[in-house]
């Protein structure tokens, strides 16, 4: 099982950026990656979302662009997955510090999993009226933030592409590249983060290898590295937050003496659950899961789990106690658990593909560099 490499993570690179433009990062930084940007004066980094390692050698052969300019391979967070990662390298800190552990979150006071991006009740499938839950109680300062108050003016910027902005600007991804490099050209501005949601949205529908993946892959490519050329003074950074993976999924549900013992449905993400346990049934639960599930998930408790240090290597842990169960399991391989619903008012399909478990294929990212 692969777990983030938290000398080596999406969240090192992110304080490398902050060491950049002189900000005392909250943790170590990646020395290739300091090398690389410390001469240059208006820095893109570029995610896409879901694009691993893997996932760029199924769709790009060894001298495409990208491949070419590869300078280093790093490791999302654990779970390698869009909440904890991005959260991760917007924050410089791990998931742990932060509380942005995954995609659904437990919350004590209203007794419900949240699905904390959208701000939707998981179980129902509603979304909460009123501010987001979530940034009410952890938000955090996000690099642009420490940049510009460090540099005394707007100097950084967070450019979020369609549909997490409706901007008209970011509407296509042609749009959405071709704004960021207008953006970045501006006097002032030193610093920017762009983040586009795809290839993740057409692997979760399709799976990895589908042709709608290769040619979204192939037109990132191509348009990144046609604004690159035109701009050679802006090093350009294309980063995930994660792979992916094709799954098969099984029900937690399918054995009731195991998921009776549950307290209410697992959160976090499907690949690394978090389950709370009836008192005292804890030896049992693990008994059964190991039996049922343990060739396709390693089970942790919560003690084992922070011991390790699986979402951060970090004592800074108070954050995310609360959300926190008796039990971490983490996915191996294909195999997915899913714990259906059957109050949901909302439709919901199986992906295809899927992140967040512990496979070398969702974990690592290549960092390509351009212009350095």
């Amino acid at each position: 099982m692969k777990i983030a490499d938290y000398n080596n993570s999406i969240v090192n690179l992110s304080n490398s950026i902050l060491k950049r433009f002189n900000v005392n990062p909250f943790h170590s930084t990646i020395k290739e990656i300091d090398d690389l940007i410390k001469n240059k004066e208006k820095i893109i980094v570029f995610l896409f979302d879901g694009m691993g390692k893997a996932i760029l050698e199924k769709h790009l052969n060894e001298k495409s662009f990208f491949r070419r300019h590869i300078v280093k391979d790093i490791t999302s967070t654990t779970p390698p997955t869009t909440v904890a990662s991005t959260t991760g390298f917007l924050s410089a800190k791990y998931p742990i510090e932060t509380g942005w552990l995954g995609w659904t979150l437990y919350f004590k006071d209203l007794d419900k999993n949240i699905n904390v991006f959208p701000n939707v009740d998981d179980d129902t499938g509603e979304k909460l009226a009123g501010e987001n839950v979530m940034r009410s109680l952890k938000n955090y300062e996000d690099i642009a933030s420490l940049i510009n108050k460090n540099n005394n003016q707007e100097c950084a910027k967070i450019i979020m592409g369609y549909p997490v902005d409706n901007n008209p600007k970011v509407k296509t991804l042609n749009k959405f590249v071709k704004y960021s490099f207008d953006e970045i050209k501006k006097e002032n501005q030193k610093f920017i983060y762009s983040y586009w949601v795809n290839p993740d949205g057409l692997m979760h529908k399709y799976g990895t290898k589908n042709f709608r993946v290769h040619f979204n892959i192939k037109h990132i490519q191509h348009l990144i590295k046609k604004y690159a050329k035109k701009n050679k003074d802006v090093g350009v950074i294309v980063i995930a937050d994660h792979g992916m993976i094709d799954t098969t999924f099984m029900s937690l549900k399918e054995h009731e003496d195991l998921s009776s013992l549950l307290i209410r449905s697992p959160s976090i993400e499907k690949r690394t659950m978090n389950l709370f346990v009836k008192k005292g049934k804890q030896d049992l639960f693990k008994e059964l899961f190991n039996k049922y599930y343990g060739e396709y998930y390693s089970l942790f408790t919560k003690e084992e789990a922070l011991d390790k240090g699986i979402f951060g290597d970090t004592k800074d842990v108070d954050n995310s106690l609360e959300f926190l169960g008796d039990f971490i399991a983490i996915a191996n391989g294909e195999i997915s658990l899913e714990y259906p619903n059957e109050k949901s008012k909302k439709k919901r399909f199986k992906f295809r593909a899927h992140h967040a478990g512990g496979t070398e294929d969702e974990s690592l990212i290549s960092v390509i560099a351009i212009n350095f």
